[in-house]
């Protein structure tokens, strides 16, 4: 007899493709409208032929104030059509540049080199009150991306982010009145540990950073005196070199890249579409845990001319934090992710003072998915509840977490199949719409389900029924 075949090896399932988000962050408190509308037309060519499918995009713009034109969409047209809208949009980096002009002009008029270093320091000041902001503004929207599941990149567009505030300014006044007083000045303005800080976020987060220079191969120098009688003038080094350093550390240290002096911005976000697409996957374990700080990472290649691009650290967090991070995140984000099949009641708003309401909220968990451990007579469990709520100006309260034990009769345990585990609780809101961010944590498995719920707190009284006749 011939010997039965060996059975064939069963095929390897493909590894699921991991959701690609990208945030498109247009920083128009740096840009010129030229500047910007060159570089946007290109990415709006790049989302129509890329975002698609698991890739999601959205848009946010800055301008002092943080605005979502719109949120993650796998529709690559409809984010094309934003950003085309945001060419109509006015920005606030000419108006920088002019208001530059006008203090180069009143340093050339100054007598004395204590004048014209007095002009000098009040635009850096006021140029790193608004560099302050930016920052917040960053590390905001990388923090929302913490509980976000999948690869997250965030596709900086603006005119560089000084690592001082100013520095020309300081050069230019030294190379005016040939001095070296106040060159210390511009240290006392250094960003360094602020810019290091969104690093930290960003690596934290598991978010790369784009970082897109929109001034392109030169800046402009109409506005640095060169067109003026005076012998000094801006110097173009110190101020690209002051303005893309830091953009260059931040892509570096999170596993992104710098795209600078480049007027065509296709072939960067082309190489981008490849980072995502078509990568690695490294693991280890790490003998030293605990402490969520950060922890650094080299990544090296053997073969000679090959170089690995990857975040240079990261941090190991615990169950808590991103259990925080992910129910945070679905306030702004939705997050379909239920397996204890949560469900959520909202009741009627009930006032509580001039202000504020409590409005009750039900819970739903089904027994069959919380883990009940025999104990005696007793079979014992416990969940977890975390609450956050963001209302319609964007104000958000802090998280609240209930830790909530399960008791039943353990000789109940084979009638509870069809049973849900009820929880009552009130939560204090203002009028208006919110919306509820919930996560249920089953703590014996670790099990987590996050659920969203629109509420929306009317201080109309209910309507009455019908009236019987």
């Amino acid at each position: 007899p011939q010997p039965a075949p060996e059975p064939a090896d069963p095929a390897v399932a493909p590894l699921p493709v991991p959701r690609t988000r990208i945030v498109i962050f247009i920083d128009n408190l740096s840009l010129q409208p030229f500047n910007r509308n060159r570089v946007l037309r290109g990415v709006q060519t790049w989302v129509r032929e890329n975002v698609s499918g698991n890739v999601e995009a959205m848009v946010v713009t800055w301008d002092r104030t943080l605005k979502v034109r719109r949120k993650f969409t796998n529709d690559g047209r409809e984010i094309s059509d934003v950003l085309k809208q945001q060419e109509d949009l006015s920005t606030l980096g000419q108006t920088r540049l002019s208001e530059r002009k006008d203090v180069l002009r009143r340093i050339d008029d100054s007598s004395s080199e204590t004048e014209a270093f007095t002009e000098a320091r009040q635009y850096a000041l006021a140029y790193k009150n608004d560099i302050d902001f930016t920052v917040d503004a960053l590390k905001k929207t990388i923090d929302q991306l913490a509980g976000v599941e999948g690869r997250k990149i965030l596709l900086h567009l603006s005119e560089g982010l000084p690592q001082s505030p100013g520095a020309e300014m300081w050069k230019y006044v030294q190379d005016k009145f040939r001095t070296q007083t106040g060159g210390l000045s511009q240290f006392e303005f250094d960003k360094t540990s602020a810019y290091l800080g969104i690093i930290r976020a960003a690596n934290a987060a598991g978010v790369s950073m784009y970082m897109v220079d929109a001034s392109g191969l030169s800046i402009d120098s109409g506005i640095s005196a060169e067109n003026r009688t005076t012998e000094a003038k801006i110097d173009p080094f110190i101020e690209r070199t002051n303005l893309q350093s830091m953009i260059q550390l931040m892509a570096e240290e999170t596993g992104g890249k710098a795209i600078l002096n480049r007027n065509d911005v296709m072939g960067p976000l082309k190489d981008m579409q490849g980072d995502y697409s078509s990568y690695y996957s490294v693991g280890y374990r790490s003998l030293k845990s605990g402490g969520e700080r950060p922890r650094k990472v080299q990544v090296k290649m053997k073969k000679k001319g090959l170089v690995a691009r990857s975040r240079r650290s990261y941090v190991e967090k615990g169950i808590e934090t991103r259990i925080t991070e992910g129910v945070t995140s679905a306030l702004y984000f939705a997050r379909d992710d239920n397996p204890l099949a949560v469900g959520v009641e909202v009741g009627q708003p009930a006032p509580a003072d001039e202000r504020n309401y409590l409005v009750p909220i039900r819970i739903r968990v089904p027994f069959s998915r919380i883990t009940l451990l025999p104990e005696g007579p007793t079979a014992r469990g416990r969940v977890i509840l975390y609450f956050i709520v963001v209302d319609s100006e964007g104000k958000q309260s802090e998280l609240a977490n209930q830790v909530v034990p399960v008791e039943v009769d353990a000789k109940e345990l084979g009638n509870l199949s069809r049973r849900d585990f009820v929880y009552d609780v009130r939560l204090l809101m203002i009028p208006g719409g919110q919306r509820l961010s919930l996560a249920v944590r089953d703590e014996p498995t670790n099990t987590v389900s996050y659920v969203q719920q629109s509420v929306f707190v009317s201080v109309l009284p209910p309507e009455a029924g019908p009236k019987g006749k």
